[in-house]
């Protein structure tokens, strides 16, 4: 039984390269897998770090990691083009500056360089949302290289942050991209949740 599944395991395997790699439909080329799109091959994207549970902080003081975009030291080429997303809801306790809190977005860990921020203003929270929004290309590569960004962050429709620039990025490190929570005080009713976070490579 084992040797005929490996039989018919070959003989897809073959039949897959004489049908898509022979026939010009998937094309492998610079470290990219292409589909034919009526005779103009477009790259294939990849999403990852997926946020499968919904995290949540609450009664914390210190901050906190929500969602992390694994990136590895040397990791990324030239001309890399990545985009992520996350959002969730957030409550606090009532309408007083000790219940602020900040939304963080770092590149390198949670002690890495802070690439936006924001702090929204002090009211009471009921379950607003929040969301960042952030796209880059990678210019250049090693301890100096270039990163075009655009990055926003927003809590309900009142509160956001815009960030657009050449950011320096040292790809020769650990250069993980995570989005983390700063209360001002910790209590139970201080509380923000994640739902949805992704990453996502356009090539």
């Amino acid at each position: 039984m084992k040797k005929i599944i490996l039989v018919l395991f070959l003989f897809s395997t073959v039949l897959f390269a004489d049908l898509y790699l022979n026939n010009d439909v998937i094309k492998i080329d610079d470290d990219n897998i292409s589909v034919n799109n009526n005779g103009s091959y477009r790259i294939i994207d990849r999403t990852s770090d997926v946020a499968v549970a919904t995290v949540t902080v609450a009664d914390e003081a210190s901050e906190t990691v929500l969602w992390t975009g694994a990136m590895g030291a040397n990791s990324l080429e030239a001309g890399n083009v990545f985009k992520f997303h996350a959002d969730g809801k957030v409550s606090n306790n009532g309408n007083n500056a000790n219940n602020d809190f900040t939304i963080r977005v770092r590149v390198g860990g949670i002690s890495g360089t802070i690439a936006a921020s924001l702090t929204p203003s002090t009211k009471a929270m009921t379950d607003y949302h929040w969301h960042v929004n952030a796209n880059a290309c990678q210019r250049t590569l090693g301890v100096s290289g270039q990163r075009a960004i655009h990055i926003h962050l927003q809590v309900n429709d009142t509160d956001e942050e815009k960030v657009m620039g050449i950011a320096t990025v040292n790809t020769t490190e650990n250069m993980d991209v995570v989005i983390t929570v700063d209360w001002v005080t910790a209590h139970a009713n201080n509380s923000i949740s994640l739902y949805q976070g992704f990453m996502e490579y356009k090539n």
